[in-house]
């Protein structure tokens, strides 16, 4: 589990920031911050993130598979960790 999210704070020391600048774009043009923070959280923001992941830590993911999680399970599971702090946010506020 701790692996999983080692994985997570690698992924989003690139997501993070990027969704940061978008949303502070947006909201200096007059849009919602948080609105515009979660949407590139989830999307563009995110895919961004692991394809640089991809580029830079490419030989990090023979250590999540001899672990035992592949590919798609780290992807998933950062997606879902993602998925459920916009929903906690959305319920909330």
């Amino acid at each position: 589990m701790r692996s999983l999210f080692l994985f997570y704070k690698e992924i989003h020391s690139f997501n993070i920031p990027f969704s940061l600048a978008v949303a502070l774009l947006a909201y200096a043009e007059g849009g919602s911050f948080d609105t515009f923070f979660f949407l590139p959280l989830l999307t563009l923001g995110y895919l961004f993130s692991l394809y640089l992941f991809e580029v830079r830590y490419a030989d990090q993911y023979f250590f999540y598979y001899n672990l035992g999680f592949g590919k798609v399970k780290l992807i998933g599971f950062c997606f879902g960790i993602n998925l459920a702090i916009v929903l906690l946010y959305l319920l909330i506020f």
